[in-house]
């Protein structure tokens, strides 16, 4: 029963001409063969309906769909014939408790079959169990990016690193402030390929490659802890790992020659020849510079000693104190104390150099006292690994990009280069200052 219909099922076999079986014809020794047939019995719509099935079992699930469609007043269902009719009882019990209607299961199967094209279904949704289900967080672009800077200080990572990450990253999430499984390759690539920089009179310019490839180094850093912490599937290549890096030719680096690195510190003021000087004779960076004490400095065993607090790499480095170096340093020595205690920021001292450089007529530069010394350096030990260690970059570096800068006898000219010796007061000088 279905409500008030009365849904039967009965045996009516069939004979081999097709004709129904009289109920005699079961006794009758010479009547033809018969089959097994069942015949679905109900009314609709004050009209008696009757269906006819080779087995009992298709009967009943006839008669199943029929009640279930008279229960639901699904006419559709009812009005549809033989194999169509069990396909489409079958589909609306399997989907019945999804709470959904039957279209709508077959327009979602169809939009994914479009996205998907060859790859089944079965196929996609395995996949997703076995790397979907790793994410087990959605987060967006700019909240990555602090979690990121937050755990980049917890490690103790330089202040240097930490800074130049801060600048590319959130630069990158103000571009791209959804959620990171939304980010696409393309996306990143064209954010990178169209990155603008600033000269010295603040107009924008194109990034030189190696800076764009800063940028994208920074952003497949970002990406792999958001995969680490289950932002992203894991065990998968990233979208940013797919961006390529761009090839780099390495620029010529600029180098003081002998007379203007005299030039330079033989017409500065205590306050800059000091730390122009251990720059340009140690080789020190200028972040290190800035974090510099004087304690860090040992005449006596005529060795700078740089704790890993204060290198960009946060390891320990020993960089030797030329003889000329000490001759700078010897009469302003302090017991403790930072060296450069003026300035706050690297780009503070930076400017403070450059200014000065300007008023000599020679371009200083931010890296142009490191490069002097490294170049000279090399040149005098002909020995890489040993001015690797001291300058705190790798011997891959040094090999291509210091190498053949400057001779030795430049070197030992460089390292020859001497403070001049104090002025002699005059009687009218001193008497013009009292």
């Amino acid at each position: 029963m279905a409500g008030s219909t009365a849904i039967k099922i009965y045996l009516n076999p069939l004979k081999a001409s097709g004709q129904e079986s009289s109920k005699s014809s079961a006794a009758e020794p010479h009547a033809g063969k018969s089959y097994d047939s069942y015949v679905v019995s109900y009314y609709q719509g004050g009209k008696r309906i009757r269906t006819r099935h080779n087995s009992l079992q298709s009967a009943r699930d006839k008669a199943d769909s029929v009640k279930s469609a008279i229960l639901n007043d699904d006419a559709t269902a009812l009005t549809l014939k033989g194999e169509d009719s069990l396909v489409y009882a079958r589909a609306k019990n399997l989907i019945k408790h999804l709470g959904v209607s039957l279209d709508e299961v077959a327009k979602e199967h169809a939009a994914v079959r479009e996205i998907l094209g060859e790859i089944t279904v079965m196929e996609a949704v395995r996949f997703y169990d076995r790397f979907g289900k790793t994410v087990t967080a959605k987060k967006s672009i700019p909240t990555i990016v602090q979690e990121l800077l937050s755990n980049l200080k917890a490690d103790g990572k330089s202040e240097y690193h930490r800074r130049d990450m801060k600048r590319r990253l959130e630069a990158f999430a103000v571009a791209f402030p959804k959620q990171i499984m939304e980010v696409k390759t393309a996306e990143i690539s064209d954010w990178i390929r169209n990155l603008k920089g600033r000269d010295n009179k603040g107009n924008a310019v194109e990034l030189a490659p190696k800076s764009r490839n800063h940028y994208r180094n920074s952003v497949v850093q970002l990406f792999n802890m958001a995969r680490d912490h289950g932002y992203l599937p894991k065990g998968m290549p990233t979208e940013a790992e797919a961006v390529k890096s761009l090839d780099v030719v390495s620029p010529t680096n600029e180098i003081f020659t002998i007379e203007e690195i005299e030039k330079v510190l033989h017409n500065a003021p205590e306050r800059l020849f000091v730390p122009m000087a251990i720059k340009a004779f140690s080789g020190v960076r200028t972040e290190e510079m800035l974090n510099l004490r004087w304690e860090h400095l040992n005449l006596d065993s005529k060795y700078i000693t740089l704790p890993a607090e204060v290198t960009k790499t946060k390891q320990r480095r020993l960089i030797p104190i030329p003889a000329n170096l000490i001759a700078w340093l010897k009469p302003y020595k302090k017991e403790t104390g930072r060296i450069c205690a003026r300035w706050k920021r690297a780009q503070a001292l930076i400017q403070a150099f450059e200014r000065h450089g300007k008023r000599q007529g020679i371009d200083v530069g931010a890296n142009k006292f490191r490069n002097s010394y490294i170049s000279y350096r090399v040149a005098v030990t002909h020995d890489v690994a040993k001015v690797a260690l001291e300058s705190g970059n790798s011997p891959r570096i040094i090999q291509r990009e210091y190498l053949e800068l400057a001779t030795e006898e430049a070197g030992k000219r460089w390292f020859s280069v001497m403070p001049q010796p104090p002025k002699a007061k005059t009687k009218a000088a001193t008497q013009k200052r009292k």
